[in-house]
């Protein structure tokens, strides 16, 4: 079941976000910038069954890139999501970070609405950076070995809504 969970783990929210980007009609295609941020992102990635041949210069258009697969083998979640202004959803869930933390940065995606990080074998404390999501409507850290500290800022998540 996990590695269903892996065959869509990012490449097919970035479908999403990436070919409909807001306030622009019907355009299609990458962004060049988010296009490069994306390649960065699958340098940081364990590709053992080849998943990602069409991440690369013969296909321009990330749009058209199959599906992200990461084994469970060490990786990074890599800053070079930062490039990515127009993510709203980013799931990681079901990966093995291998105890790593939870990077900071990922407070810096100012429109993301919706995190998973469940089930990704995270550990240490929590960044406080996660309450700067002003839009966030879910977040799933569940089934990881984090601490959570102070959780003071969890009430900066003014979008965040409890069932």
């Amino acid at each position: 079941m996990a590695g269903r969970s892996f065959q869509h783990l990012l490449s097919f929210l970035m479908l999403l976000l990436l070919c409909a980007k807001p306030g622009m009609g019907n355009v299609t295609g990458c962004i060049e910038r988010e296009r490069q941020a994306l390649l960065h992102f699958k340098h940081g990635l364990v590709d053992d069954f080849g998943l990602l041949f069409s991440w690369g210069d013969d296909n321009r258009d990330c749009c058209q890139w199959r599906g992200v697969q990461r084994s469970n083998q060490s990786g990074d979640i890599s800053p070079s999501l930062l490039e990515l202004e127009h993510l709203t959803h980013l799931d990681l869930s079901c990966n093995d970070f291998e105890g790593r933390h939870i990077p900071p940065f990922l407070g810096s995606l100012s429109r993301m609405q919706y995190l998973n990080l469940s089930q990704a074998n995270l550990a240490q404390t929590v960044p406080t950076q996660l309450g700067n999501h002003s839009n966030l409507l879910s977040l799933d850290l569940s089934d990881n070995y984090l601490n959570f500290g102070n959780l003071e800022w969890l009430s900066r998540l003014s979008s965040f809504k409890t069932p």
